[in-house]
């Protein structure tokens, strides 16, 4: 999963990027401590798979305040954002469900229940709906666990790297439907310029060989010029 963390409270965005680089699947997690660092990631938001802010932060050369789910929202960007503020009146939270909220978590808030939170929505915006109520989700024996970032073939759990895993669980969010080489690279490098062509060819073979021991790393099936498919062959 690809987090954002908005948030000007340097040591809790610390401890939030902590704590999901250990509890759940997390290919990149970024920090963002200010507005103008917040307008840097705007071009590359679509590459996020969740969005973690404040409600609101300073403008530096404004000098104003702006509601940041908002201007994700101007930018018809569709992104699962969940707010985490310490304004606990109902006119705050109408405010943020009001500019296309999708969750509102008051701070002081135990991290567990945030982290449960994310994990929800990461089920409900990308894991097909047949499967979105499980923590575990199963394809044809193979199975995901979404709590303990791990996969299992028949309970024996596959040894994968991280972007592996990260590559995997893209595939789980369509299984048997045809993934653009480009949501790809969107997802696992945000900027294609970064990259050269063969780099996601390598990333597919290393996790095709992560699947091999237990002979289904024909599942991953690449249609050539246009993309990769995760299907039971």
């Amino acid at each position: 999963m690809n987090i954002l963390i908005i948030e000007d409270d340097v040591f809790l965005a610390a401890r939030l990027k902590q704590v999901f680089e250990k509890k759940i699947i997390s290919n990149r997690i970024k920090i963002v401590n200010s507005y103008i660092d917040f307008i840097e990631e705007i071009s590359i938001l679509s590459s996020y798979d969740i969005v973690l802010t404040d409600i609101k932060l300073w403008n530096e050369k404004q000098k104003n305040w702006i509601n940041i789910v908002e201007v994700i929202r101007r930018n018809q960007i569709s992104i699962p954002i969940i707010v985490m503020s310490c304004f606990s009146d109902t006119d705050w939270i109408e405010r943020a469900f009001n500019t296309w909220a999708n969750d509102y978590i008051i701070k002081p808030f135990r991290l567990k229940e945030l982290e449960l939170r994310v994990q929800n929505w990461f089920k409900a915006y990308y894991i097909p709906s047949q499967q979105n109520t499980a923590t575990v989700l199963e394809y044809w024996g193979l199975s995901y666990n979404i709590e303990v970032n791990d996969f299992f073939y028949w309970e024996e759990v596959l040894v994968l790297t991280k972007k592996s895993k990260y590559i995997l669980s893209i595939f789980f969010s369509k299984p048997d439907i045809l993934i653009s080489e480009d949501i790809f690279i969107d997802k696992i490098w945000w900027d294609a310029f970064l990259i050269k062509d063969r780099n996601l060819r390598v990333c597919m073979l290393r996790l095709k060989r992560g699947l091999e021991p237990y002979w289904i790393d024909h599942w991953i099936i690449n249609i050539r010029w246009e993309g990769y498919i995760l299907k039971k062959t």
